[in-house]
């Protein structure tokens, strides 16, 4: 009977470890969610816009959309949710053109044409390295950051050393931890590599801030519990019945953008 609960022990021990380990080496893939791009791919849009390509130190390559007016009051610079890529997400440029803005969008590290390893540093050094080439071209208190989905963490986190005009959040996410994985296997090192902390992010942020969510969405109570973290002067939005899939297409979120940068850019 002995050897029996033993080797029954030995089964459960090795199965948790391999349970373990699985979800600790696939958590890159699960993450990414993107798909690649040819290098030659061709991206069409009506709006003129440029490609660029930003090398980072460790040989990854960042690719970027550059939108530009002829006149602009400022620029965006924009940080997409990790699904689809820049063929799909310069489709969103037109919304801040017809602000008067000027917008960069960027795909993350394997998504599209960008390439190299998927790190949380690199997510952070990635966003400082398109953020300081606006800053090159534009002065501060003319960058609005905007993120939405995951792009809000990298939003947050870039608004932290910087001082953009304005940090505009939609549906963000309080943070990555899994609690209920975490505690299923301690004491072993936490599986998620990937620890984005908006809520830690937020009160460090100096600019104003704007959180927009749809109530529809599954992350809305994260909305709720960031705008508890807000500054007295920055905003927080509710958009009745749009979803996290919706939202970006509602007539009332462009309403709230176009206001939003409207007001900013008169300062």
């Amino acid at each position: 009977m002995r050897k029996v609960l033993t080797i029954i022990f030995g089964i459960g021990i090795i199965s948790y470890l391999g349970l373990y380990f699985y979800f600790y080496s696939t958590q890159g893939d699960r993450f990414n969610k993107s798909v690649k791009l040819p290098s030659d791919f061709k991206f069409k849009f009506d709006e003129p816009f440029e490609e660029l390509n930003f090398k980072s130190k460790d040989g990854g390559q960042i690719n970027s959309l550059f939108f530009k007016r002829d006149s602009s009051r400022g620029v965006i610079c924009f940080w997409k949710g990790n699904g689809g890529t820049l063929d799909r997400w310069g489709l969103m440029a037109p919304m801040f053109l017809k602000c008067n803005y000027d917008i960069i969008i960027t795909d993350y590290r394997q998504h599209g044409k960008s390439t190299g390893e998927i790190t949380l540093d690199n997510f952070y050094s990635d966003s400082q390295t398109v953020y300081d080439f606006l800053k090159s071209k534009y002065p501060e208190n003319k960058i609005v950051i905007v993120g939405y989905s995951l792009g809000t963490s990298i939003a947050s986190h870039l608004a932290i050393d910087n001082n953009p005009l304005m940090t505009i959040l939609i549906e963000p996410r309080e943070n990555f931890v899994d609690k209920y994985l975490d505690a299923f296997f301690l004491p072993l090192p936490k599986i998620n590599k990937f620890l984005f902390r908006t809520d830690l992010d937020i009160p460090k942020t100096k600019s104003e801030i704007a959180i927009i969510s749809g109530t529809k969405s599954d992350l809305h109570p994260d909305a709720l519990e960031l705008k508890k973290l807000l500054k007295p002067d920055d905003q927080y939005f509710d958009i009745k019945g749009a979803t996290h899939q919706t939202i970006l297409g509602d007539e009332e979120f462009e309403k709230i953008i176009y206001d939003l940068l409207n007001r900013t850019a008169s300062r």
